[in-house]
């Protein structure tokens, strides 16, 4: 009976692991999706904020077309403030990826480390004659390895 509430305990343990394992990578997509969709709103904004800055340089020319000085403030304000924007939404595209990878990166390494201890503990409960180096090789494979040393 021990065995049975051992077996039951590590397949408990198991399927915890699948399920936190999988939760990670369900948060993952989340926080990548969410930041996305915050890129997309700034990017829609930018554009939007171009479109007035060069609505207001139509305006001024409209308004006053021999205003040289004016347009010419309106048009410097709008192609200032569009790169202003193309470099803070370089940024944030820029840091959202690091994020990402960063994220990603984290995810993978506890992976590989709770595989590695799985594999850990699975060594540890191998009965000794499993664990010799040649176990599957022939006998004359071995005095061939040990004669090319």
């Amino acid at each position: 009976m021990p065995a049975t509430r051992e077996a039951t305990t590590t397949a408990d343990r198991l399927s915890n692991a699948i399920l936190e394992r999988q939760a990670s990578i369900f948060d993952l997509i989340r926080s990548t999706q969410d930041r996305n969709h915050r890129f997309t709103r700034s990017l829609i904004e930018s554009y939007r904020q171009g479109n007035r800055d060069w609505l207001e340089v139509s305006r001024r020319w409209v308004k006053n077309p021999t205003d040289v000085t004016g347009i010419y403030e309106a048009v410097s304000d709008a192609i200032g403030n569009a790169q202003q924007r193309t470099l803070a939404l370089s940024r944030e595209w820029f840091e959202d990826a690091v994020e990402s990878q960063r994220e990603s990166r984290a995810l993978v390494r506890q992976g590989l480390g709770d595989a590695r201890e799985v594999v850990e503990r699975a060594g540890a409960r191998v009965p000794q004659f499993l664990r010799r180096n040649n176990w599957g090789r022939s006998n004359s494979a071995t005095t061939q390895v040990a004669a090319e040393k």
